[in-house]
């Protein structure tokens, strides 16, 4: 009688799985934790389709450990800040069929060795260095077996998901030993093991260090990475090249380099899953998340521009008796997520018509150069790099905010003012 229950409950257990539901595992130290400070922009709208399993319980935001929810920041611990599996998620709901999720497991502790996923050597590990901060992480949210927990919760996603790979950044605590490979190899073998998964089904994505040229101290690292493919035929290595680093230390990259480095393991994952993934630098984001990083409107002689990240930015006023202001000296945020450069130099006269050439690095990484036509008293056309819309018709209001479905009142329709009646 009990094995036919336990048959049943098996089999009830398996039915419960969704096969649209593609779950990622993913463990290593910091950079996987996640150290760069998450922004307005990163949090005011993830697509629900992208859930966290959470493996450890958190305060803020209240989560349970074992729970699904959707992968808001921190996604990792409650350590953890923005990191390697933000913009993986994010970019893989972006680029799979409207029915497909992804999920992400994950178990990353500051400063670990790579040992500390060994369900080995983790112990001794632990032994010879308790009071560690990996240490101290390690038993405080993963009950001093960060392995086990790795492996429980991966079983807990079985329960609704189907696991289709694992990420991994781990590096700079075995920075350039030539047997972190093979050490590895052995991790992603128990793994496989553990959790009943085919190698071939279930890649493995290892990403690199900071790069020298951009702030990185354990450079030396990334040719021992690159032995990955020839350790494990089912690997992959992800390039960090050009992702910049947060400037205060040699070890993690900034907020921009975590977007970065997420996509370009969103779209290893795809291309070994067969699937076309583009490799430029621009993230294709749901409709409502276009207004955070263009330049939406000129009014009352202030150009607004609506981002939550500037970098690099210059904005360069040319005007039809040839000279020419800069902008961007005046440029000031008025709130978190507007830049307000005031036009209050110019005059209200037919002379003060021209163009504004904007170059900007907007909060993804990705550079923009706008063209603007502006005339100091009416509105202006602009061109701007908005990724494709599926709406006919966006309205914006005058402050330059994206409204759904406008009520009476005057708004901005392609660049032009409009009276909505």
């Amino acid at each position: 009688m009990s094995c036919i229950m336990a048959a049943t409950s098996f089999s009830y257990a398996i039915a419960e799985a969704d096969p649209n539901f593609y779950v990622y595992l993913c463990f290593g130290q910091s950079n996987m934790e996640g150290n760069a400070q998450w922004s307005t922009a990163d949090n005011q709208y993830v697509d629900p389709r992208f859930q966290m399993l959470a493996t450890t319980d958190f305060s803020s935001p209240k989560r349970v450990m074992g729970e699904w929810y959707t992968a808001n920041c921190p996604i990792v611990s409650p350590m953890g800040k923005l990191g390697m599996a933000d913009y993986f998620g994010r970019t893989m709901v972006a680029a799979l069929p409207a029915d497909v999720k992804v999920g992400v497991v994950a178990v990353a502790m500051g400063g670990s060795p790579i040992e500390m996923f060994d369900k080995y050597k983790y112990s001794s590990k632990l032994a010879q260095s308790p009071n560690e901060w990996w240490a101290t992480l390690a038993k405080n949210y993963y009950g001093g077996k960060p392995y086990q927990r790795l492996v429980d919760m991966g079983k807990k996603a079985q329960e609704k998901g189907v696991i289709k790979g694992i990420l991994l950044h781990q590096g700079c605590s075995n920075n350039g030993d030539p047997n972190w490979p093979s050490m590895v190899k052995t991790i992603y073998n128990d793994l496989l093991k553990d959790l009943n998964l085919k190698a071939a089904d279930v890649p493995l994505f290892v990403g690199e260090t900071l790069r020298q040229e951009n702030g990185g101290s354990c450079y030396a690292h990334n040719n021992v990475v690159a032995q990955m493919p020839n350790t494990v035929p089912t690997s992959y290595v992800v390039s960090s090249k050009g992702c910049p680093g947060n400037g205060s230390d040699p070890w993690h990259f900034s907020a921009v380099g975590y977007r970065m480095m997420g996509r370009r393991y969103a779209y290893q994952a795809l291309e070994a899953m067969g699937l076309e993934a583009k490799k430029d630098s621009a993230y294709t984001m749901p409709n409502n998340l276009n207004n955070f990083y263009t330049i939406k409107s000129i009014e009352n002689k202030d150009l607004t521009i609506n981002v939550n990240e500037i970098h690099d930015l210059t904005l360069m006023a040319t005007f039809v008796d040839g000279h020419k202001e800069d902008l961007a000296s005046e440029a000031t945020f008025s709130s978190s997520d507007f830049l307000i450069t005031s036009f209050g130099r110019m005059k209200a006269t037919s002379e003060k018509k021209g163009t504004v050439t904007a170059v900007f690095t907007d909060f993804m990484g990705t550079q923009h150069t706008i063209t603007i036509n502006i005339n100091a008293i009416d509105p202006v056309s602009i061109e701007s790099p908005q990724v494709d819309s599926n709406e006919e018709k966006e309205y914006y209001d005058l402050n330059g905010r994206l409204i759904p479905n406008p009520s009476k009142g005057i708004y901005i329709l392609k660049g032009e003012k409009v009276v909505v009646k």
